[in-house]
């Protein structure tokens, strides 16, 4: 069966926008399923008129998650959350959502499941709560969807990351650029639209079911040479401290409880436990080479957004520190 018509969970993500915005180049009808359906009402710009449509879906009500799937060939699941906040649990929204997003799809015959992941999401002896919640989205999907295919990027950067942006507003905001311990962590970024364009290769060759791939830029860092790259793009001279992990994890707890305010946390618990942790793709994994796809360089990407903290704006590309 050809695919035409895809539903996209998550698709108002900062990842799900890129796999819109792939999609809908490549022509296929999609569908948007979003709890929030103002939060995708933009994302019909990105193709055609009647292209693409926002649809109300909610992982943990399986009577719309049906709903939403109905009629598409091909269902991808981009959803996920870095906190918890009430009934959006890990587990809620990870397990349980991925649970009932492939059973619908084998129950509606849909022919391709594709599922973002993460690298590391195959780690079972993690004590972090996020990662093991992934580890069990990857079981429930491949329970379900028996040929389902798994994508796990590393730390995805792009304009609206929220890794380089909270590192360059870190500079800006203090004297000192914080870092995770001690910055030794290895890290494999990857830019967002290559992330897109490895959802669109995966749709157009069926030979891709039933496979994992990881995806990781061309190049490897630490955290601490991140930080430093950071610093060069926005032209600012700050020291650059290690911070214990231990008291990174009381600021991370702090930080999530804006959301009780409805605002989005410059910093999680999840994500200081990612950064004491290589992420980086494993030796001999599928990714890129296998997909056909040369993966983009942050130096190449971070220019063009990055810009906007330097002094004086992004007009001034020689402003003093």
């Amino acid at each position: 069966m050809s695919i035409k018509q895809v539903t996209i969970f998550g698709g108002s993500g900062f990842i799900g926008r890129a796999i819109v915005h792939a999609l809908a180049a490549e022509g296929y009808l999609i569908k948007v399923a979003q709890r929030h359906i103002e939060l995708g009402e933009t994302l019909k710009t990105a193709g055609d008129v009647g292209q693409i449509e926002v649809v109300r879906a909610n992982l943990r009500m399986p009577q719309s998650v049906a709903a939403a799937i109905a009629g598409s060939q091909a269902v991808i699941n981009a959803a996920g959350v870095h906190f918890e906040r009430g009934r959006q649990s890990f587990t809620a929204v990870h397990a349980t959502g991925a649970k009932t997003l492939a059973e619908a799809a084998t129950a509606a015959g849909v022919t391709r499941l594709i599922h973002i992941s993460g690298i590391g999401a195959d780690n079972r002896a993690t004590r972090s709560r996020y990662v093991q919640s992934k580890v069990a989205s990857e079981d429930a999907i491949i329970k379900g969807f028996e040929k389902a295919t798994i994508l796990r990027p590393s730390a995805v950067f792009g304009t609206n990351d929220q890794f380089f942006n909270a590192l360059a507003r870190a500079a800006c905001n203090s004297p000192f650029m914080p870092l995770v311990g001690n910055g030794k962590a290895r890290v494999q970024p990857v830019f967002v639209g290559d992330v897109g364009n490895a959802v669109a290769t995966v749709l157009r060759r069926p030979e891709t079911a039933k496979s994992v791939f990881e995806l990781g830029g061309p190049r490897i860092y630490t955290y601490r040479e991140l930080a430093e790259l950071t610093l060069r793009e926005i032209d600012r001279q700050r020291r650059i401290v290690a911070m214990p992990v231990g008291i990174m994890k009381i600021v991370g707890v702090l930080a999530q409880q804006v959301a009780l305010f409805g605002l989005r946390p410059q910093l999680t618990l999840a994500q200081v436990q990612l950064m004491t942790e290589d992420n980086v793709v494993r030796p001999g994994a599928s990714g890129f080479a296998e997909l056909g796809i040369v993966p983009t360089a942050p130096e190449a990407v971070l220019p063009s957004y990055l810009d906007r903290y330097r002094i004086g704006g992004r007009y001034n590309q020689h402003a003093p520190a």
